[in-house]
């Protein structure tokens, strides 16, 4: 019996033994993997989304495809490594910041703790403007795809404070860091212009040839709405335009109850409407306006170039605006070849038709690409000050030059200079949604030479015209 016991107690050490000598083992293995043998080196791209909205999903989406199509070619090379290193998407999520919450932390994580090499995204501009300060003080390259205020890349030293008053606490006094901000994305001034060139280009000699045009204005009260409103403000006065604002309508941005809004605008007897919002916002707008009798044009902005818009507008945007700078609903084919492609691309693998906002994102991570490899280099410093001097040739977005170039002028301090137009909505019974034809500008632009119009301008069915 004690013999039988010794055996077993022997056998219970031997089995003790050979566990631990392989826990060992798998131990020293590990440690061999992590310190001998080094897991591959790859460029951080921190893409900062709203992904509690759907233009969160269609920047995520086009981040995705534009990684994986940059990383199936071989990577992005850099010299100094004498190699090419594939792109690691890190997700940098703010939430919804259409309603102006601030992501600080989650830009703060990405520089400090994930160490990215870049900075790609933003949307809502108030958010924005709180989300980026860690890309400044860390001297994180940024290139912003939304968060069309100005301010993002002009309120320091270069861009004259985008026109802030001292002591404002929008202004940066830090020259450097601003520098590592670039924007890649259409600007309040720039879709502002054409909005209001459109009315009295294109309706007023419709409308009221013998008269100004009469524009009511409806915009969010946040960064984004003020600075619409504003350059709306200044173009009707520099380029002498036969424009008189009848209504001026700020609201809350949390706003879905237009009733009280709207019936001041209808006191004033408008022309058109502008409504300055975001898509749920704009599409309320829309068709509570339509409900009340404002039977008038409605024009809103690219950013409402989304799925969601087409959707959720229903009949009400029949022969109703929008402005936009991409227009995927609007063919194909398009006036791009690079839109042929992308946009098929998109929708084979989503099933859906891809937004402005993604559009952006996608050629944001070409970009960063570009000025890499010509970098030669990951140093934030080098990788800043090709962005710079960056040259390429126009994909997704028409610039006014046909190449993709940030200025370096204080008055559009590391901006784009892309091609806007105004799109009209016609109801399509098959598809029960509305879908775009581009209508104006009918004349060749710039950068294409070219027209992209599509179609003329027809007013709506039971339009009423407003008065002085």
């Amino acid at each position: 019996m004690e013999r039988k016991e010794r055996k077993s107690v022997a056998a219970v050490s031997t089995t003790v033994v050979l566990i631990t000598i392989l826990v060992i083992a798998v131990v020293a293995g590990a440690l061999i993997y992590i310190y001998v043998i080094p897991r591959e080196q790859k460029i951080k791209v921190g893409l900062v989304a709203p992904y509690d909205i759907s233009v969160g999903e269609d920047m995520d989406r086009a981040a995705k495809m534009a990684v994986e199509e940059i990383n199936e070619d071989g990577g992005i090379f850099v010299e100094e490594l004498n190699k090419s290193l594939k792109i690691q998407l890190v997700k940098v999520d703010t939430g919804d910041d259409s309603s102006g919450p601030d992501a600080k932390a989650a830009v703060t994580r990405a520089v400090t703790q994930d160490k990215v090499d870049l900075l790609i995204g933003g949307f809502g501009s108030s958010a924005t403007l709180a989300d980026q300060a860690p890309a400044i003080e860390e001297r994180v390259p940024f290139i912003i795809t939304g968060a069309s205020t100005h301010l993002v890349t002009r309120r320091g030293p270069q861009g004259n404070y985008g026109g802030l008053p001292a002591g404002s606490e929008l202004r940066v006094e830090d020259a450097e860091g601003m520098s590592y901000m670039f924007h890649y994305c259409t600007t309040t001034y720039h879709y502002s212009r054409t909005v209001v060139h459109f009315f009295a280009e294109c309706m007023k000699p419709i409308v009221c040839p013998d008269r100004n045009f009469s524009l009511a204005v409806l915009y969010r009260n946040d960064a984004f709405g003020q600075g619409v409103w504003q350059a709306s403000k200044d173009w009707i006065e520099i380029d002498n335009l036969s424009i008189t604002v009848v209504a001026e309508e700020p609201y809350d941005k949390a706003t879905t109850d237009f009733g009280t809004v709207l019936e001041r605008v209808i006191a004033t007897n408008p022309d058109g409407v502008y409504a300055v919002d975001f898509v749920q916002g704009t599409v309320q707008i829309y068709i509570q306006g339509q409900k009340k009798g404002l039977n008038t044009v409605y024009i809103a902005v690219e950013c409402c170039e989304e799925p969601d818009f087409y959707e959720d507008l229903g009949e009400y945007g029949n022969r109703q605006l929008l402005e936009s700078k991409f227009g995927p609903y609007a063919g194909p084919p398009y006036y791009l070849p690079a839109m042929d492609n992308y946009c098929a691309a998109y929708e084979t693998k989503y099933g859906v038709t891809p937004g402005m906002m993604g559009a952006d994102t996608y050629d944001a991570f070409y970009i960063a690409k570009d000025a890499i490899e010509r970098a030669g280099s990951l140093n934030k410093t080098l990788v800043k000050d090709e962005l710079e001097e960056t040259n390429m040739t126009q994909m997704l977005i028409a610039m006014e030059t046909g190449r993709i170039e940030f200025s370096t002028e204080a008055e559009a301090y590391h901006e784009i200079a892309p091609i806007t137009f105004v799109e009209q909505l016609f109801w399509n019974a098959t598809l029960e949604e509305c879908r775009p034809k581009i209508v104006w500008p009918e004349d060749p632009i710039p950068g294409l030479d070219k027209s992209i119009n599509q179609t003329k301008f027809e007013l709506p069915h039971n339009y009423e015209p407003g008065g002085p």
